[in-house]
């Protein structure tokens, strides 16, 4: 805490502060430089999330299964759902559901009991303690079974150990009887339960058949597929490529008819161009954008002086065109346009070689209506129907002009350009500007804003130091002042 001019009556801090004001520009200098490199970073960062999302997008464009999609038709439909996969072979197929597969399961007879799940198990007929193995498709357990134990207890006793047996219980209140169940369908699937002691659980339970171990077992589904006959353990199942889920038994014969899934395709091909055309929407607008030099970042002493919303304005004109006329950008965009115009060579003679033979340009002529032109600096326009007839007529051709992956860049498809150059930009940027988790030191921008920040703590600090100084000057000058006042009292009050 200061206190000074008391002696000379000057306003000491006002004067120290206009002192150092001049002192101070080359750190604010330093912080309006450091405030650029970080929001470069940040639209750096920015971009290349996109590129990363593009890069992933040219990946599953790599994948054949992009092009392969089939589709299935059922008649009737209902009976059985299908799924045909990219290696199904297209063609006609029937599948007729004799059986469905079950899982084993079996349930008590009415336990005939007084007070719903509160009866204990000696009331059910059980003589004395004894223990209950549950054997299941997963394996088996024991447990203790008492005669004090509740319908409830016994329950959850079982179903305590389900992760080791797969066999759970309910009990049903308004049925007055317990249920066993497994998840698992099929032959190989059972459940077995066996009491120890002479008390025999049929009786307990009230099945109805004293003396007859408890054990069920699964049914297989039983399917008639282009007329030969199959088992399976799950309603789910794969016959040549294609999935089937029976939902019901059926004396109807299913027809089943797979195609190739033309309109997929040219989905997925429009919606990847889609993710181009966003990608260099982006980049060239943060080329193109212009940079106003005389709008630098604020100091702290220019926010104090303004509002919100004038701050909010000035910044958004101050960190515009952060990366105007970038050259790693503008080098990226220029090989991706490559990568998109090039033919792909090695391949036979005869095939689609390039994108332009599939309908994908930089331009697009439409009747008497053309689209596209250099200043979109390679939007690329596609001609559906030039698109849909290439996949029809030559599915093959057009999968490997996207995903052949050849001995040379130039043999590369067009995917697999694109995912090798998006990757390559992606790296780069991300050398210069990080990721969010990256620390300063192991990026460029980084490393130059941590320069930045040692340069400014050391100018704080002899800023600081220079500050204390002109402080004990003027607490000196008000010594003497202070020393010349008590003086020149003695000398007046003297000649008095």
């Amino acid at each position: 805490m200061r206190i000074s001019g008391l002696a000379s009556g000057m306003d000491t801090d006002e004067i120290i502060k206009k002192l150092m004001s001049a002192h101070r520009i080359p750190i604010d200098k330093l912080s309006q430089k450091k405030q650029l490199v970080e929001w470069k970073r940040d639209d750096y960062r920015t971009l290349n999330s996109k590129i990363l999302e593009f890069r992933n997008a040219a990946f599953d464009m790599k994948l054949q299964s992009s092009y392969l999609t089939k589709k299935v038709t059922t008649s009737p439909e209902g009976i059985v759902s299908v799924t045909a996969s990219a290696v199904t072979n297209e063609g006609q197929y029937t599948i007729k559901i004799n059986e469905l597969a079950k899982a084993p399961s079996f349930n008590s007879g009415e336990l005939l009991t007084t007070n719903s799940g509160s009866d204990t198990i000696g009331d059910l007929g059980l003589s004395a303690d004894t223990t209950l193995e549950i054997i299941g498709v997963k394996g088996s357990a024991t447990i203790d079974v008492t005669t004090g134990q509740t319908i409830n207890e016994f329950v959850q006793a079982i179903n305590d150990e389900s992760a080791l047996t797969g066999v759970k219980a309910s009990y049903d209140s308004t049925m007055d009887r317990i249920f066993f169940n497994s998840s698992v369908t099929g032959e190989s699937s059972s459940i077995t339960l066996n009491l120890a002691g002479a008390d025999d659980l049929n009786d307990i339970l009230n099945t109805g058949t004293p003396g007859v171990p408890i054990s069920v077992t699964g049914a297989n589904a039983e399917v008639l597929f282009n007329d030969i006959p199959a088992e399976y353990e799950s309603n789910t199942f794969k016959i040549a490529d294609i999935t089937f889920t029976a939902k019901e038994k059926s004396a109807t014969v299913v027809n089943i008819n797979v195609t190739q899934d033309v309109d997929s395709t040219v989905d997925t091909i429009k919606n990847f161009v889609a993710k181009y055309n966003s990608l260099i929407d982006e980049v060239n607008k943060e080329l193109l954008e212009k940079r106003a030099r005389s709008y630098q970042p604020l100091t702290n002493a220019q926010r104090e002086e303004m509002s919100e919303d004038e701050i909010k304005k000035w910044e958004d004109r101050a960190r515009s065109g952060m990366l105007s006329n970038d050259q790693l950008l503008t080098s990226g965009m220029t090989t991706l346009r490559r990568a998109l115009s090039d033919a792909v060579g090695g391949l036979p003679a005869g095939q689609l070689k390039t994108l332009a033979e599939i309908g994908i340009s930089t331009t697009n002529i439409n009747g008497s209506t053309i689209s596209g032109s250099y200043s979109e600096l390679g939007k690329l326009y596609i001609n559906e129907t030039k698109l849909k007839a290439a996949i029809t007529e030559n599915p093959d051709q057009v999968m490997a002009l996207f995903t052949t992956d050849g001995a040379t860049e130039s043999s590369d498809g067009i995917a697999t350009r694109l995912y090798d150059k998006a990757s390559n930009l992606f790296g780069q940027i991300k050398d210069k500007a990080g990721v969010s988790e990256s620390l300063e030191s192991n990026y460029l921008l980084g490393k130059e804003s941590r320069r930045l920040t040692d340069q400014m703590s050391r100018l704080t600090t002899r800023l600081a130091d220079l500050e204390n100084r002109y402080y004990k000057q003027f607490t000196a000058m008000e010594s003497y002042i202070n020393k010349m006042n008590s003086q020149s009292a003695w000398l007046s009050q003297q000649f008095s």
